[in-house]
């Protein structure tokens, strides 16, 4: 029974060590080809390992200057900041007082809910005509806010679907008192229902920001100058041309990359107690 366990045991660690591998090689050969030379990257065979640390892609990137990659690539990532900041902001001032009715006065109004689960579900290229037309008619082209309100579409659904199940899971009688007390619905939700869905907020917040920040086809068709264009769109014109700087789309990935990671890091936490408790119910 014990030499059991200890096989089993390896096996387990056997698999998380290949789930590992699998998970980051890619990000490591990113961060390789970041600090490599054009050079080494086109050599045959491929030089996995570079002879020297090369940074000058993320200086390139960086470093301001008029009419140059640096400044359109820093003009990006304020208009990605922006952008996704922007998406969470009305996500969420939505998602709350939504959620919450779709979860306490259930029945017929749960068909919206699920029309809007349906459209999230398409893909985006059904939405980039009349979405076209709609900013064009408004003269929002080429703007941060517009963009934001655009991503709103398929940002919104996501989120009063993940909110109203953990809505669903804190007893309403908690609710009732406080209207015994007095309360309106604007305390109800504050005093009572937000307190304890700080941490699915976080996840969703956190979700919502991640989807935002990486979205390419909307920010390609909406923007076109230093105003609003995003970091997803500016990494990929990159890769245009009769020659691609692959050590240059390696440190915009590798840069585009680091926000997400770090605000990931610093409310991993909240995160996981939000996913665990959108996954159990009392």
């Amino acid at each position: 029974m014990k030499k059991k366990f200890k096989f089993s045991t390896l096996l387990k660690y056997f698999a998380l060590i290949i789930l590992f591998v699998y998970i980051i090689s890619p990000f490591l050969w990113l961060l390789i080809m970041s600090v490599s030379s054009s050079a080494e990257l086109t050599l045959k065979p491929l030089r996995w390992i570079p002879e020297k640390i090369d940074f000058s892609a993320f200086k390139e990137l960086l470093v301001m200057g008029l009419n140059t990659r640096g400044e359109l690539f820093l003009y990006a990532l304020r208009n990605s900041l922006v952008t996704a900041m922007t998406t969470v902001l009305l996500s969420m001032l939505v998602t709350i007082p939504a959620a919450w009715v779709f979860s306490r006065y259930s029945g017929k109004k749960n068909v919206i809910l699920s029309l809007a689960i349906f459209t999230f579900m398409l893909p985006p290229v059904a939405y980039c005509i009349p979405l076209y037309k709609l900013l064009v008619r408004f003269d929002l082209m080429d703007k941060s806010l517009a963009l934001a309100f655009v991503y709103c579409t398929f940002v919104l659904p996501f989120c009063v679907w993940l909110i109203k199940s953990s809505i669903d899971a804190i007893p309403y009688e908690l609710e009732e008192a406080a209207v015994i007390d007095g309360a309106g619905f604007l305390q109800r939700i504050i005093q009572i229902v937000m307190p304890l869905l700080l941490p699915a907020l976080g996840t969703v917040a956190l979700m919502s920001l991640i989807m935002a920040w990486d979205e390419y086809f909307y920010a390609m068709l909406f923007t076109n100058s230093k105003a609003a264009i995003t970091l997803p769109v500016v990494i990929a014109n990159l890769a245009s041309g009769r020659q691609s700087n692959y050590n240059l789309i390696a440190a915009g990935g590798v840069l585009a990359s680091a926000p997400p990671v770090i605000i990931g890091m610093l409310f991993q936490k909240a995160l996981i107690k939000g996913l665990v408790s959108g996954g159990v119910k009392e």
